[in-house]
């Protein structure tokens, strides 16, 4: 594999990021947390406590990979840089397949990440729904087929049916949560908004009746009204607009594009690959090339 980004660094210093990256300070033992560790002959660790054998990679996202440290910090880069898998498999002369599935890792990763670490929102937050998927023109033959036999095709509002709906929590100056739902209803809304904006803080939305009755609801809640062409009013105490999340979906459409469509079941993994770039976007790199190996070292997919 061709070497851009990782070809300064020896093999010894490479082990020691992704060492770090899962231990820290101290070597544990990955089954009893001993600190009764020795290091074997193949880079394995023995436990001298619990005599369990373990990886680097045990009871992670990595566990079922074959590929070397080097080339896995290499393609992690590359994946920071925002190439697609086919790109990337171009410029390092590697099978497109094999890239394919290790940035599928990474984005499972980040998804798991997202979920479990994600805080509640307080303060101003603004709130929003928006449609992701490709147009029907730019599917697949076989799947425009299976849309017209069972009558999904539709013009106008009509056409929603085809892409899949997505709400949005943007805390100002912070960060974003983006979920997939099945629906934007007043229910599905509201129960999201409940589990993660924290009662008496300053919600922002749009008119969309789903967004109904907050205020009765413990949260301080203001409206612009698109409809009427209102897209910033500004009260006595605070600036009302929901331009941050919207600003978001922009980013975000922006960025699914160079993909060129994305499977239904991978959707997910993409767009919150974006909810991860924008709430990481102050750091530099080498930080979010350190912050994606902790994240595949320390979470492991929920079959493990």
């Amino acid at each position: 594999m061709l070497k851009r980004f990782s070809n300064n660094l020896s093999v010894s210093q490479i082990r020691y990021v992704f060492r770090h990256a899962k231990f820290d300070k101290r070597t544990l033992c990955v089954y009893c947390n001993s600190r009764q560790i020795s290091v074997l002959s193949d880079n394995r660790f023995l436990c001298r406590k619990c005599y369990q054998k373990f990886s680097l990679f045990t009871n992670s996202y990595l566990s079922k990979t074959r590929l070397p440290l080097d080339e896995i910090l290499e393609l992690i880069y590359w994946f920071v840089y925002e190439f697609t898998a086919n790109k990337t498999a171009k410029e390092t002369e590697t099978k497109q397949k094999l890239v394919h599935n290790f940035f599928s890792v990474i984005r499972k990763a980040i998804c798991d990440y997202e979920e479990k670490e994600m805080n509640k929102f307080i303060g101003e937050v603004e709130v929003d729904e928006t449609y992701v998927g490709p147009k029907f023109k730019n599917r697949r033959k076989k799947n425009r087929e299976k849309l017209r036999q069972v009558n999904a095709v539709k013009r106008g509002r009509g056409a929603k049916n085809l892409f899949q709906p997505v709400f949005g929590i943007y805390q100002r100056n912070g960060t974003v949560y983006v979920k997939f739902v099945n629906n934007t209803g007043k229910k599905t809304l509201q129960q999201i908004i409940k589990k993660k904006i924290v009662l008496e803080s300053d919600v922002y939305s749009d008119t969309w009746t789903a967004y109904d009755d907050l205020s009765k609801k413990g949260y301080k809640h203001e409206t612009v009204d698109h409809g009427k062409k209102e897209y910033y009013r500004q009260t006595e105490k605070k600036k009302v607009h929901i331009n941050g999340i919207e600003g978001f979906w922009g980013y975000m459409k922006e960025r699914l594009l160079k993909h060129h469509g994305v499977s239904e079941n991978n959707l997910i993994y993409y767009v919150k690959e974006q909810e991860f770039r924008f709430n990481n976007r102050h750091l530099k790199t080498d930080e979010m090339v350190v912050k994606i190996i902790k994240i595949l070292m320390n979470f492991s997919p929920p079959d493990d």
